[in-house]
């Protein structure tokens, strides 16, 4: 019987499986416009987002939470 394959062979197998599909798309259509992703705007909305969910969090445990 076969070992298992490792984490990060298993890691790069599903890269693999995701990046070449993507890299035929784009090869072979190449008239596709990609769209302009606001980096800077989903970045802070993120850290604004995770900053309130760890302070709900701090304020749940510390206070309202059963001790």
């Amino acid at each position: 019987m076969a070992e298992q394959p490792c984490k990060i062979c298993k890691q790069i197998r599903y890269f693999i499986l995701v990046a070449v599909p993507l890299l035929l798309l784009i090869g072979l259509r190449p008239d596709i416009v990609v769209p302009a992703i606001p980096v800077e705007f989903l970045f802070t909305n993120f850290i604004l987002f995770a900053f309130l969910a760890v302070l709900a969090f701090r304020i749940y445990t510390d206070y309202f939470k059963k001790k």
